[in-house]
């Protein structure tokens, strides 16, 4: 049975923790999340930080690499322009309206574009609602951001549309089969009810996560993994965190 990461390995905000081979995970909020690696801190799909994680790297001296999946207002908050003098890289979705960023820390994508960036690796997938998902890999590693990828049935919608949503997240999880990730961010949104794990078993069906999943977007009731998911993928390591909530990982 998967058991939850035991949250004992929160290490954030220890000075001197050697950062060499291992993934530093911080929950910022809904689907925001900052990951540090030994080199550079990425922050996805930054929305709120009431914990104040981003700030706290901000006055580190590791780059922030900030990555823009849409332009909803619960992944995209203009205020990462704020950043810029300590930003590195900002890594957006091309139909993200950009407002006080240098043109020469930013990149725009295109979904199923590929970027290579120093020693990182960036490729755009689809989504199946606005903008994309994002693969990254740097450093050895490899982290996989959803934005707002995922099997939107909505209970009350009709069969038309929620055949349409079905088809959607087939095509795109077609050109994610087979591939590999350390880490994986992936929405289980309370607000689907009785199918909010038919979109993370679907992905787990086709995407190998062999350090942690981690659930996001979930607008409401936490997850607590059911019967069947267990039972379907007991093997995938899971974190479940609350805000402000950090985890290290070893690789």
């Amino acid at each position: 049975m998967n058991a939850p990461i035991d949250g004992a390995a929160r290490l954030h905000g220890q000075k001197g923790a050697c950062m060499t081979n291992v993934l530093r995970l911080n929950f910022l909020a809904h689907s925001g999340f900052a990951v540090e690696t030994a080199t550079k801190i990425l922050v996805f799909d930054y929305y709120k930080d009431p914990a104040g994680i981003v700030d706290s790297y901000a006055k580190s001296d590791k780059p922030l690499w900030f990555f823009v999946s849409h332009s909803h207002e619960d992944h995209y908050n203009r205020h990462i322009a704020d950043f810029a003098g300590q930003a590195a890289q900002y890594i957006m979705h091309r139909d993200v309206p950009v407002v006080g960023i240098p043109q020469q820390k930013l990149h725009t994508m295109n979904v199923y574009d590929s970027l290579t960036i120093d020693d990182t690796t960036i490729t755009a997938y689809g989504s199946t609602d606005e903008g994309c998902s994002f693969l990254v890999e740097t450093e050895g590693t490899s982290v996989f951001h959803a934005g707002d990828l995922n099997w939107w049935h909505w209970l009350g919608d009709t069969d038309e549309n929620n055949a349409d949503a079905k088809r959607m997240f087939d095509a795109e999880m077609k050109r994610l089969a087979g591939v590999a990730v350390d880490v994986a961010f992936f929405p289980v949104d309370a607000r689907l009810e009785a199918v909010r794990e038919w979109g993370v078993m679907a992905f787990l069906d086709d995407v190998q996560v062999r350090k942690c999943l981690v659930p996001m977007h979930c607008f409401g009731t936490p997850w607590t993994p059911s019967i069947e998911f267990q039972a379907r993928h007991d093997d995938v390591p899971l974190w479940l965190p609350q805000k402000g909530d950090s985890l290290t990982i070893n690789l």
